[in-house]
């Protein structure tokens, strides 16, 4: 059919009218939902937000969708990019001006300038990392499509042409995923908006948020290449929930102390940005936003304040909560006074009444698009003081600050040292190896250290990592009680990790090569010919390779003294394999696979050992979703150690029947958990815990009960050894009559005060416990005993393994009150009649950090049968 010229004329008026129409088609979230973004009770789940923003990447030209990485439950991670459609073909241009101004070297201000003219400000938006703070992860998907059809309080099509927005619904999708379908299932009941009995992160939790220099999960890794490797935004901001009866929500300014690798600037940017949202906010009608208070300026190792040491503008923001989509309505009374008050950093307080996850949304809404127009507004001056940020980080002496740090390549755990060099240059520092011996504050230091220079573009997070800190003594009022940081006082990676690291004050001249990737030694093609090999037990790698052998039915044992074979000195505690057939086929793999050296041994009758077997090991799981459980099981999954996860009904038994756990357990591992807990699935009423307990349903009710503990204890009278991490040492201290006590239980802070931080050990490394440690090891201490031992009753005996010095207790973080724990011990060997019961009570595998200290709790798993 042939159109005629004045009808082809209207045909092409009308399409010309519909066109601008057709572009905006885009779907709205409460469309594709059914349902408005917040309505009270209702959530997208993690599967839905992924489908939304397919579907908005099919529709708009303005969003791209993205996959950053994977869960560990093998869900993909998105990201949304979100700018003008011109700046789409160019991503890739604008990401490389984005790195060339974050290293300075080689770029003058001009071209600085030049280059902050042409590129775009690039905003990084991560939502809902703790899967049960879900308002960001709902909000994301309202945000980004007000941004493409241009539903903003600002000119889109503008700020979109200077801004690349990218949006991560949440770097948690198996938590959202598991809170959203918990919160469905017993929407209704009285369990309506209750915890999980689980974990929202499969591993680590609320700890996820802690992992931000360590990289252990695969969601931390992944958000951690967008920040620092791909595309190196330099606004950040990570949005997250709080309490419900304080203020409504929080974002910077911080408040005291700040961390003080940061630059100024940095913190002036922080500072700006939250004035901004501040404003929008009130502007907007919304009252009970605080800043300058709970959240410090010091840094816990978390996703937002880790961008502060890249010299990127990191921001927080934290919601008052509902429960999950369920409303709550809040007295006047009920709002805590101090969030009652007016005061110049809250200067609208809310008054009380419903509060509502569409709420949250709209706050949420709000200083998300706020953050967008500043970065729009101050486009040039965020491009370019990232340059400013580098070049100052590179060319300044900043006060007490070393000109290096140098890591001997002679090492207690030499694979350790490596595994701390990959992780490091992973969170963008830059690391050189020496070539040839050289000089450093007068010590010599061989062929093969690592050093690292502070002249980088990311000084302020090598310094911090790779520095002992000291936290500043801030009391309530002169003289009086401590005020507690937000979370740690010290983080010290190098002690965390046992690895020998020394800070250098002045310059010096060496052969240096910086390297673009660890390389790890590889044992020689030939190897165990001999009739027996030996393992040092000093490399934690040593471990795992045991237990693969014991599990094969190889035949092992562990020296009880010092070994001297070839001129090699084999420390107490070290593996004797016997090199049957079968190990010698299996041996090559295994070396290779845990990069462990093997020491031949012709004959082994005059080494004074013990045989090892191989221990069936289970690991205690409550139902109160224990943080250091999922790293324990972290620990063991990683190092590849086979074990069973013990839950509540395992240890319940029928009436009139004994429960044998010996039969089915060599070594239980109750991770630290509070005793009350442990034994009746309830803390102490007035424990400070007890208010965050909700209940549960009948069948994640109650602890492993009397029967449990009546278990337990025959269990160790028949020869189990039970392992009591940290705060589980009370259970056994009050429900099997270890004969032990807390020498700090109930100790008035204004005596003894120590946050999270780390404090000096001495270890007895002649005996099972302490094998491989060094006699002076650095250990995290977080809410932990300080045990006092004394004669014990006949059926009982112990040892002291390790032990807190007479003076020199801190290492890194805050101490009052070192006399206090002066002398008392840490990590404590009871024997009981057949078993065993070993007290840890530090944190020895502390957030899955603390390398140097694992092999208090990997020897309690592979005790010799003395």
């Amino acid at each position: 059919m042939r159109i005629s010229s004045p009808s082809l004329k209207a045909f092409i008026l009308v399409l010309s009218l519909l066109v601008p129409f057709a572009a905006s088609a885009q779907t709205p979230p409460d469309q594709f939902l059914g349902h408005q973004v917040g309505a009270d009770r209702k959530l997208a789940d993690y599967n839905q937000i992924k489908a939304y923003f397919e579907k908005l990447d099919q529709e708009s030209p303005k969003l791209t969708l993205f996959t950053i990485g994977e869960s560990v439950q093998k869900r993909p991670i998105i990201m949304a990019v979100i700018t003008a459609e011109q700046n789409m073909a160019k991503l890739d241009a604008y990401r490389e001006i984005a790195r060339k101004l974050k290293d300075s070297r080689g770029l003058s201000a001009d071209d600085a300038r030049k280059l902050a003219g042409e590129g775009k400000v690039i905003v990084l938006i991560t939502c809902s990392l703790h899967a049960s703070e879900v308002a960001a992860s709902q909000m994301s998907m309202e945000f980004a499509y007000d941004l493409v059809v241009g539903k903003t309080p600002f000119d889109a099509a503008a700020v979109l042409k200077d801004v690349i927005v990218l949006l991560v619904p949440t770097h948690n999708p198996d938590g959202n995923q598991m809170v959203v379908e918990w919160y469905r299932k017993y929407l209704g009941t009285k369990f309506e908006g209750g915890n999980m009995p689980w974990l929202y992160h499969v591993y680590a939790g609320h700890d996820n948020n802690r992992d931000w220099f360590m990289f252990n999960l695969p969601e931390t890794r992944a958000v951690t290449k967008v920040l620092y490797h791909d595309w190196f935004p330099q606004i950040h901001i990570d949005e997250h929930q709080m309490g419900s009866n304080g203020a409504r929500l929080f974002i910077p300014p911080f408040m005291d102390p700040p961390i003080p690798n940061v630059q100024p600037l940095l913190w002036r940017g922080v500072n700006l940005c939250g004035a901004a949202m501040a404003y929008d906010l009130q502007a907007n009608g919304k009252s009970g936003v605080v800043h300058g208070r709970s959240f410090t300026g010091w840094w816990i190792g978390a996703c937002d304040d880790t961008s502060w040491l890249h010299n990127t503008v990191g921001l927080l923001s934290e919601m008052a909560s509902v429960r999950g989509a369920t409303p709550i309505n809040i007295e006047p009374g009920e709002v805590q006074k101090s969030y009652a008050e007016k005061r110049m950093e809250f200067p609208d307080p809310w008054p009380g009444g419903w509060w509502r996850l569409r709420d949250l949304v709209e706050y949420e809404l709000i200083l998300s698009m706020s953050l967008v127009n500043t970065a729009f507004l101050r486009k040039e001056d965020f491009l370019f003081n990232s340059y400013l940020m580098s070049k100052t980080s590179i060319e300044t002496q900043d006060k007490n600050q070393p000109y290096a740090f140098v890591i001997p390549s002679r090492q207690h755990d030499y694979l350790t040292m490596l595994k701390m060099i990959d992780v490091l240059m992973f969170g963008g520092v830059e690391v050189e190896r020496a070539a040839a011996d050289f000089l450093a504050d007068g010590k010599l230091y061989p062929a093969g250290s690592y050093v690292v220079r502070m002249a980088q573009p990311f000084k302020p997070y090598a310094w911090a990592l790779l520095d002992k800190q000291k936290y500043p003594d801030l009391r309530e009022y002169p003289g009086g009680p401590p005020v507690p940081p937000y979370d740690n006082a010290g983080w010290t990676l190098p002690l965390q990790m046992g690895v020998a690291c020394d800070r250098i004050e002045g310059a010096f001249k060496a052969k240096l090569e910086k390297i673009a990737k660890v390389e790890y030694p590889q044992p020689p093609p030939e190897l165990g010919a001999a009739a027996w090999f030996a393992l040092d037990c000093r490399p934690n790698a040593a471990y795992p390779m045991v237990f693969a052998l014991l599990k094969d039915k190889a035949e092992v044992y562990r020296t009880k003294a010092v070994v001297t074979r070839k001129g090699i000195d084999i420390p107490a505690g070290s593996f004797i394999v016997k090199n049957t057939p079968e190990v010698k086929k299996a041996l090559p793999g295994l070396a290779s696979k845990y990069i462990m050296a093997v020491l031949d041994l012709d004959d082994t009758a005059d080494i004074d050992k013990a045989p090892l077997k191989f221990n069936r090991v289970g690991l205690y799981q409550s139902w109160k979703s224990n943080m250091d459980e999922g790293w324990t099981r972290f620990v063991f999954d990683d190092l590849g150690i086979p074990f069973t996860t013990i839950h509540n009904k395992d240890f319940k038994v029928e009436k009139g029947k004994k429960l044998d756990l010996k039969a089915n357990y060599d070594v239980i591992v109750f991770p630290d958990e509070n005793a009350d807990i442990i034994k009746s699935g309830k803390p102490d009423p007035n424990s400070p815990f007890a208010r965050w307990i909700t209940p549960m349903p009948p069948e994640y009710e109650g602890g492993i009960e009397q029967a449990g503990v009546d278990a337990l204890k025959a269990f160790v009278e028949e020869g189990g050894i039970l392992v009591a991490l940290n705060g589980a040492g009370q259970f056994a201290i009050k429900e099997l009559q270890v004969p032990a006590r807390d020498g700090l239980d109930k100790v008035e802070s204004s005596k003894f005060f120590c946050p999270m931080s780390i404090l000096k050990l001495e270890v007895d490394n002649t005996t099972p416990i302490g094998y491989g440690l060094p006699k002076t090891t650095p250990a995290v201490f977080s809410d932990s005993p300080g045990y006092e031992t004394r004669v014990p009753p006949n059926e009982w005996d112990r040892k002291v393994v390790a032990g807190y010095p007479e003076e020199g207790v801190l290492m890194s973080g805050w101490l009052l009150g070192e006399d206090v724990i002066a002398r008392k011990a840490a990590v404590v060997d009871f024997q009981y009649k057949k078993g065993r019961i070993i007290l840890i009570g530090i944190v020895s595998q502390s957030r899955a950090q603390s390398h140097g200290t694992y092999k208090f709790l990997l020897n309690a798993l592979l005790y010799p049968q003395i």
